[in-house]
């Protein structure tokens, strides 16, 4: 009070309010810097958080990643490996004994093996040129009686031979055979129907009437004294496959066990290398896929396979 009165008392009290006005005006500009530097540091650290956790996130993805395949390689995949060599032969096409349509395809046949058409579906399918057909270029015109344009005929293929020959989702055929029969029928203005048969039961059915030629992974050797057949176009042998972690390395080893096969020519593949009397018991599969999942699976010891498609399943 001395002060004040001293100094004048409206002179204080103005000083006084503008001193504690400005006061309250710096404190609330301090607390809103404050307030400002704050809100940058903990946007910073969010930022930063997020960062953190994206690389943590693809880090274990990764990390996921690199486990799931590791198993998968070391558990899940079945590798198979050849242990033997039973036969060689060459595929044919089987007609009606004394049918003259034999040596009609079979002059096409040697027309496209001059133009190269079977080498090159041979290596496009199989990844090897594995044909044995003659080229001579302009056999059909030494036919004495040339074929007539417009015919349809019915042919009798095999199902589930990839690539050899199987059937689509849309219920049409592809692979080797299907696509070097359309270059025949290009070549002779005909059409063709496929029919799914047996290929034990060529001759029958040939001899019935319902195909009127049967065009398969097949030598027929055992049917050549009932049907036709054309000179060999494919060259093929069939092989002994077991499983890569097998303890069977030879033929020999399988005395007792259990073989699968497709067919009436694996099975001569067997007899022809005296096997069949070695081993245990012989069972027939649908097709190749069917056959390798047995073996897969271990509902069978080994399978005999055609060579030229095991590459495809191996």
């Amino acid at each position: 009070r001395d002060f004040c009165l001293s100094r004048g008392l409206g002179d204080v009290y103005k000083r006084q309010g503008l001193d504690f006005l400005t006061g309250i005006r710096y404190h609330k500009i301090r607390l809103y810097i404050i307030h400002v530097k704050r809100r940058i540091f903990l946007l910073g650290r969010v930022e930063l958080m997020k960062k953190l956790r994206r690389f943590l996130a693809f880090v274990l993805c990764a990390a996921l990643c690199f486990l799931l395949l590791t198993g998968c390689g070391s558990r899940d995949t079945i590798r198979f490996k050849m242990i033997a060599e039973l036969n060689q032969e060459e595929f044919c096409v089987a007609f009606r004994k004394g049918d003259p349509l034999c040596d009609i395809f079979t002059a096409a046949l040697k027309e496209l093996s001059a133009d190269g058409q079977i080498s090159r579906l041979s290596a496009q399918y199989l990844g090897t040129d594995y044909t044995c057909m003659e080229a001579l270029p302009g056999a059909l015109q030494l036919l004495e009686t040339q074929p007539e344009p417009g015919r349809k005929l019915r042919i009798g293929v095999q199902d589930g031979i990839a690539p050899i020959s199987s059937s689509r989702d849309d219920g049409s055929f592809g692979g080797l055979i299907p696509d070097l029969a359309q270059l025949v029928a290009e070549k002779l203005g005909w059409t063709f129907e496929y029919m799914v048969i047996n290929s034990d039961n060529v001759a029958a059915e040939l001899g019935s009437g319902n195909i009127d030629c049967a065009w398969m992974a097949a030598s027929f050797s055992g049917s050549s004294s009932s049907v036709s057949l054309s000179p060999g176009w494919l060259r093929n042998t069939h092989e002994l496959v077991v499983r890569s972690d097998s303890r069977y390395t030879r033929k020999n080893s399988l005395k007792g066990k259990v073989i699968g096969i497709t067919d009436a020519t694996a099975l001569a593949a067997l007899k022809e290398s005296g096997m069949d009397a070695k081993v245990g018991s012989v069972w027939y599969y649908d097709d190749l896929s069917a056959c390798f999942a047995a073996l897969a699976a271990g509902d069978c010891d080994a399978v005999v396979i055609d060579g030229i498609v095991s590459g495809y399943y191996m």
